[in-house]
């Protein structure tokens, strides 16, 4: 059992609160160490015990083992031109990087990120070709972590030049015209890491373990062949050291966009200046112009011509919640001359491209479930609705302005991913590859949607897919899961784990599209999230409150029964779970929290928590946001009852996660043992599994994630009392 000491906060209003676990905090601690290796002997040789563990592993590791691939991108231009994709021929840990002079042309390796380590713990993450496509600026993450070290490959030789650029996170790369150089956002290297011997290239790499707060990212711009303390500061958020600058090139080279936010909602400031002056050597950061400088809406830059902008905004979300496209000319900006292209619907704008000099190509979506159209740029008027396949989401949408195709993919909850290409001379998709499954037919398994009334009785929709033609007695295996949080949209996606566990316990998968997504637009984000701590716009638990309901619709219809319910999300929504958990114990069996923020009273003192507060506010800011953040913090309302034991509980996290930091996970488990230590009525373990050189989740190694899932479905299959068919 984890010790526990006396450290007492004092919150707004008075209220007192114990944190007996803060010695948690410290990642690097000896204790925490020995307490971390002892919960992962306690969580194996519980896991040792069940009897479908390696055979799980077996069917997880057969139903991953089929060629990958992502949607097709073009670029460069002249001797330099080509068309690359993502594949991962089966089992290997990354994806690698493709290449082809041609589409019937032969594909060729350009980029293996698994040669970079033997573990397969090394990913690519933010990366951009130069406008003439000779040159490919990649960062390269090590065990999971945000942090990220860029490199330059030439394409011909594959090279690497001497660039190297550290301490990068959250940042795009943007390439002037020329190809001398790019635009880039960084952190100062945290405190805690400066005495620290960080070894980049070998495996004791401290960076991502720690918990130091990131503040004063900054936008630089990085000449080719330079070092990187000759880089050129070009804006520093002088006026907040937490805002979140990042920098793109227009369409046509001339000017520089520095899309600035203040947290994770979908609001940010926009300032422009033209990239010769910017490049100049006499520039500072007061000589951008400020196009929007308040926090009021958001701007995502579409494209531009000459001084005219698009943007996809959310402007007057009160009203108008779903997205349209407007333009600005910022030789006259004044907002009564900004004039709609694509005008507000019932349907989210989800994505928009500029693609052959005149179009749109736009992604909408529909209760979850999206579909792509062309539009004239000039005046907004429908070209052409795209058909898609089936019902299912587009991925990986990618074109540019200068080009006549653009690229998409297609997939389902039961549908591996198409690849097409769209031809807009002739105007029609052309599919490039598709993958396939081995053993797997879509038609043996049923999609459907339902909405269901949530505890105010607003409806909800939510995906319920099984085999087809299969019969419930109200008792079949059903994994829930949700997210809702951050205007972020869960729509169909394929996982083929999810199809091995479907089969092979006969189970159903449900996803419950709950309000703090952005399922329905901004309104429907925030209604189910605490709006920055506004009055009388706490929110949160309103999420809570449709996935139980999501649950009770699903023993009142037949489906299933609480012995038989095992819910599960992660980062956002394993706060969900474990908020669930304490709240309505009664309603399921096993409860699976991955990587999840689980302090609501000290999550904005870690990394890049303080950007969340946007979404659940801060509990040092208001006695109300206090007593509402107290009230579904998962660590602070662990309360045994003498009615009913809690659900099963297998933790999940990892040591490198440097988003949501493992300290959450850690202080919610022990908590967790100590409160039912000695409840002879709890039977059902509670239990906590810490991966290691692993973070948030991008770039998990393939054999990584196939043990973590071979773990989840043994326990669920355990816990439930669900047999195993072969």
């Amino acid at each position: 059992m984890a010790r526990r000491e006396e450290v007492k906060d004092v919150y707004p209003g008075g209220h007192e609160v114990l944190d007996p676990y803060r010695w948690l905090e410290d990642p690097d601690s000896e204790e925490t160490v020995k307490w971390v290796e002892a919960q992962n002997e306690r969580t194996n040789a519980f896991l040792n015990t069940l009897p479908n563990r390696e055979v799980l592993k077996k069917k997880l590791t057969e139903k991953y083992n089929y060629a990958k691939t992502g949607s097709t991108f073009k670029r460069g231009k002249g001797e330099y031109l080509r068309y690359y994709y993502y594949k991962n021929d089966g089992l290997q840990n990354q994806y690698v990087l493709m290449m082809q002079a041609g589409l019937d042309s032969p594909a060729e390796e350009f980029f293996d990120p698994n040669l970079l380590s033997s573990d397969g713990t090394k990913s690519i993450g933010a990366n951009a070709f130069s406008d003439s496509g000779r040159y490919w600026a990649h960062g390269i993450s090590a065990s999971g972590s945000d942090w990220q070290t860029i490199f330059v490959r030439e394409i011909t030789s594959k090279q690497n030049t001497e660039d190297k650029i550290e301490w990068v996170k959250f940042s795009g790369i943007s390439w002037v015209k020329d190809d001398s150089g790019f635009f880039y956002s960084r952190y100062p290297e945290p405190k805690s890491l400066q005495s620290v011997e960080d070894n980049v290239e070998g495996n004791d790499l401290k960076r991502g373990s720690e918990t130091d707060s990131n503040v004063e990212m900054s936008v630089y711009f990085h000449k080719l062949g330079t070092k990187q303390s000759e880089d050129v500061l070009i804006f520093k958020p002088s006026e907040n050291p937490k805002w979140l600058p990042r920098a793109s090139m227009s369409d046509d080279g001339k000017y520089l966009i520095i899309s600035i936010s203040e947290s994770t909602a979908p609001v940010n400031r926009v300032y422009i200046g033209q990239v010769d002056q910017i490049l100049s050597g006499t520039w500072d950061d007061s000589k951008f112009m400020r196009l929007i400088d308040n926090f009021d809406a958001g701007y995502d830059y579409v494209t531009n011509t000459e001084s005219k902008f698009y943007f996809r905004t959310n402007k007057d979300a009160d009203l108008q919640p779903r997205y349209k496209v407007i333009c600005i000319d910022i030789q006259d900006a004044k907002e009564e001359k900004w004039a709609d292209i694509l005008e507000h619907k019932e349907e989210v704008l989800n994505d928009v491209l500029c693609v052959g000099e005149k179009y749109l190509v736009v992604c909408y979506m529909n209760h979850a479930q999206e579909t792509l159209s062309l539009f004239k740029l000039a005046d907004g008027s429908l070209v052409q609705q795209i058909q898609l396949p089936d019902v299912g989401s587009v991925g990986s949408l990618s074109g540019k302005r200068e080009h006549m195709e653009f690229f998409y993919s297609f997939v389902g909850f039961v549908h591996p991913g198409v690849k097409f290409r769209f031809d807009l001379e002739t105007m029609q998709s052309h599919k490039l590859r598709e993958d396939i499954v081995s053993n797997h037919r879509p038609e043996d398994f049923e999609t459907k949607q339902v909405f269901y009334e949530s505890k105010d009785g607003t409806k909800i929709p939510m995906f319920i897919v099984g085999k087809k033609g299969q019969e419930h007695s109200g008792n079949t295996c059903t994994l829930l899961y949700g997210y809702g949080g951050f205007s972020i949209s869960i729509t169909p996606s394929f996982n083929p784990f999810r199809t091995v566990f479907i089969n092979h316990f006969n189970a159903l998968l449900c996803v419950a599209n709950i309000r703090g997504g952005g399922e329905y637009g901004e309104d429907w984000h925030e209604a189910g999230c605490n709006n920055n701590g506004k009055p009388g716009k706490l929110n949160k638990q309103r999420g809570f409150d449709d996935f139980q309901a999501a649950a009770e619709y699903l023993i009142q219809q037949g489906y299933t029964c609480p012995a038989k319910i095992a819910i599960n999300g992660g980062s956002n929504g394993g706060l969900l779970v474990g908020a669930c958990v304490n709240q309505r114990p009664d309603l399921f069996a096993a409860a699976i929290p991955q990587v999840g923020v689980m302090d609501m009273l000290r999550f904005h003192k870690f990394t890049i928590g303080y950007a969340w507060c946007s979404d659940y506010g801060c509990s040092e800011n208001s006695e109300e946001e206090f007593k509402a953040l107290y009230a579904i913090s998962p660590l602070h309302n662990i309360k045994p009852r003498d009615d009913v034991q809690y659900p099963a509980v297998l933790v999940t996290t990892a040591d490198h996660d440097d988003r949501v930091v493992p300290l959450h996970s850690f202080k919610y488990a022990a908590q967790l043992q100590y409160a039912f230590e000695g409840n002879s009525k709890q039977t059902r373990p509670l239990l906590i599994r810490i991966e290691t050189k692993s973070g948030h989740g991008a770039g998990k190694p393939t054999a990584k994630v196939i043990e973590e899932v071979a773990d989840i479905y043994a326990f669920i299959g355990s816990i439930t009392g669900t047999e195993f068919s072969d």
